[in-house]
């Protein structure tokens, strides 16, 4: 059954669980954090703990998904500070693959524990996938309608082809590093080739011929 991730989003008390939270798995990492540690942390005991989650596996995924409308909120202030159309999608994209090394440096979290919370991370997946092609759709339109690249008629198509080739790319790497991946995952290889596809796709109108 999909869990409802919004439940008392706005809740005091579940904030500050959420923000222990990232504290504690930033501090100690994911595997060595227990429910004890954040409780402490927060200042509640275990029963208040499970009233808004189920387990240490809930809390974090909660902590990644706040963090990361966070982020995309700034991740649309800064593309958007970018003068060129195609500078912008660019910096999107491959700031969202950038972004997703950063949690698993931040946290810890091994890829044998990643492989293992694959299942929840596709249950918020949705939640931010929207808005993402949403903005993305939006960055694409204005550059297609000021005539500073080539595009189809439905940019929406191409924004979430786009998006899932960033995962893709993203999630290549994850694949690459093995079991015992190094202190910290390369993601080099994924913004680089993220990079080459919007070179290829977003042609300039001067390159029409």
């Amino acid at each position: 059954m999909r869990r409802d991730w919004t439940l008392m989003k706005d809740n005091p008390k579940r904030d500050l669980i959420l923000q222990a939270g990232s504290e504690c798995f930033a501090r100690f990492g994911y595997d060595k954090t227990t429910l004890d540690d954040i409780g402490k942390r927060a200042g509640l005991n275990k029963a208040s703990l499970y009233y808004y989650f189920k387990n240490k596996e809930e809390i974090f995924i909660a902590v990644v998904l706040s963090e990361t409308e966070a982020f995309i909120a700034d991740l649309r202030k800064k593309a958007l500070s970018y003068p060129a159309p195609a500078e912008q999608v660019r910096f999107f994209l491959t700031e969202r693959i950038r972004r997703y090394s950063e949690v698993i440096h931040l946290t810890r979290l091994s890829v044998e524990h990643l492989q293992k919370l694959e299942p929840l991370f596709d249950e918020v997946y949705q939640e931010t996938k929207a808005s993402e092609v949403s903005f993305l759709t939006e960055l694409l339109a204005a550059g297609r309608d000021s005539g500073a690249f080539h595009l189809p008629d439905q940019p929406e198509m191409v924004a979430e082809r786009l998006f899932e080739l960033s995962d893709a790319l993203k999630h290549d790497c994850v694949r690459a590093a093995g079991r015992f991946p190094g202190a910290e995952m390369d993601f080099s290889s994924a913004i680089a080739g993220m990079d080459f596809w919007v070179n290829l796709i977003l042609l300039p109108a001067s390159a029409k011929g």
